[in-house]
């Protein structure tokens, strides 16, 4: 169980360090704009997930190893 949750986090890892270098640069859209109210891109709501993803299952480990003790 452990071997799977490792895979799966060292796979999430490396997805959102790629989807997080894919994004935009804000800071041109930040001088130009005051308003903090823009719709959020795909790759935003992406990367959100993945890393909700990669939490949960971090905690998971956390879970399983403790129990292994």
């Amino acid at each position: 169980m452990t071997t799977l949750l490792t895979i799966a986090l060292v796979i999430l890892a490396v997805l959102l360090i790629g989807l997080i270098f894919m994004q935009p640069d804000r800071r041109q859209a930040m001088n130009n704009s005051t308003s903090y109210d823009n719709p959020k891109e795909p790759i935003e709501q992406l990367t959100e997930y993945i890393a909700i993803a990669f939490l949960v299952i971090a905690v998971l480990f956390q879970l399983v190893s403790s129990k292994k003790l």
